[in-house]
């Protein structure tokens, strides 16, 4: 028996799936003729022949990915805010002294992020890097004064977390994000591409699967942008009204840091959330943070939304859990919602390649949407890990 969603549902879970008309490619179309594809060009001046051309590299979109991913700005002052006076620097999402470092060996940690080329070298199975902690978790999204001064208290050997610390948290993660779904957007138009030199039956399939891509770029980037607006808001204001906060403290390093948003869709009962992709509502976001302060991992939740909304049932689902269990879920959200996130090498060198493949495996198969299975995975033990919560808090009430 499926899992009812609970009372005062997101009306997402009852809308249908917003996509955008499908194309059709007709039999016969004159060259002077609108282009079937809804490019607006011309048939003669867009498909006509597409099948002759060179077949589409798809490393095109890769390298014009990592160019938009190298495009600098400050992230506080906007992509065309005001300017900072300030050198645009790496900053990192992680801190490097203490988060990274604490988990790394000889200066290098193990990277989650796929590239194409170990895509294909691995037969599209994702297998963890090891990159230096100078360029993991890195993004050129703040000034140095910025990155320096506004996220200072939380870059000390220790932190105090509340409501202005774990906002800074968020706000780096919904940063982040923002940089992250702008890239995603700037390259989506090449992927109309991706039919040339494709037979002309195979051309409406690749035209469809690109607008699908494309629509759902424009809706990500757009929400991603009016959530980061919310928080521009609130960190210049220096204000945590509307904001929500958790936190949770262990006895000893977790063997993973990490930092990011995602839309929580399931809980970690497998209640449903809220359904992406469904409808024309405003989805709700969390950010999660992972690092450690003096050799004690801490697990750091920021949302808004309303009160029994998707985000807070989301991180009230963790809260929820039984002490023992919490490490392991906090590994398991970071494995299956981020791709910033980083793993400690000794912990994964000790693993089986069978632990290996169970731990990572959804990181690579699951696209969009997670469903109620992998939810309730998250809550799955984790090898080789036996930490203890020791405290806990934030801003809604701590479980008896």
């Amino acid at each position: 028996m499926p899992i009812q969603p609970p009372p005062a549902a997101h009306p997402s879970l009852f809308m249908p799936l917003n996509r955008p008309p499908r194309v059709h490619r007709p039999p016969k179309i004159g060259r002077n003729d609108p282009c079937w594809c809804g490019s607006g060009r011309k048939f003669k001046a867009c498909h006509d022949g597409r099948e002759r051309l060179p077949q589409f590299n798809h490393h095109h979109v890769a390298e014009a990915f990592r160019k938009e991913l190298r495009r600098r700005y400050c992230s506080y002052a906007g992509e065309a805010g005001e300017p900072c006076g300030a050198e645009i620097i790496g900053a990192h999402t992680v801190q490097k002294e203490g988060g990274l470092r604490a988990i790394s060996r000889a200066g290098k940690v193990y990277s989650l992020i796929a590239t194409m080329g170990g895509l294909e070298k691995n037969g599209g199975r994702l297998d963890p890097r090891l990159v230096g902690i100078g360029d993991a978790s890195v993004f050129p999204g703040f000034c140095s004064t910025h990155d320096n001064d506004l996220f200072k208290p939380i870059e000390d050997k220790d932190c105090a977390i509340g409501a202005w610390e774990a906002l800074l948290f968020a706000y780096r993660a919904v940063s982040f994000e923002a940089f992250f779904k702008r890239a995603m957007l700037a390259v989506a138009p090449l992927f109309a591409r991706l039919d040339e030199g494709l037979p002309v039956e195979d051309q409406e399939l690749a035209q469809n699967m690109a607008r699908n891509f494309h629509h759902g770029a424009l809706a990500g980037e757009a929400g991603t942008r009016a959530r980061k607006a919310a928080y521009d808001a609130r960190v210049r204001a220096r204000d945590a009204n509307g904001f929500s906060y958790a936190w949770t403290r262990f006895n000893g390093l977790l063997p993973l840091v990490c930092c990011g948003a995602f839309l929580p869709d399931n809980d970690l009962t497998g209640r449903p959330l809220q359904r992406l992709a469904h409808g024309t509502g405003t989805f709700e976001q969390v950010t999660l943070n992972i690092t450690s302060y003096g050799g004690q991992s801490v697990i750091v939740f920021g949302w808004t939304g309303g009160p029994e909304g998707p985000a807070e049932r989301f991180v009230r689902s963790y809260q929820d859990l039984g002490d023992d269990d919490h490490a392991a879920a906090a590994v398991r959200l970071g494995l299956e919602y981020l791709e910033n996130s980083y793993l400690s090498p000794a912990w994964w060198d000790a693993l089986t390649n069978a632990e290996r493949r169970r731990l990572v495996r959804h990181s690579i198969e699951t696209h969009g949407p997670r469903t109620a299975a992998v939810s309730l995975g998250v809550r799955q033990p984790v090898p080789h890990l036996h930490l203890r919560v020791i405290d806990r808090g934030g801003s809604l009430p701590t479980p008896v």
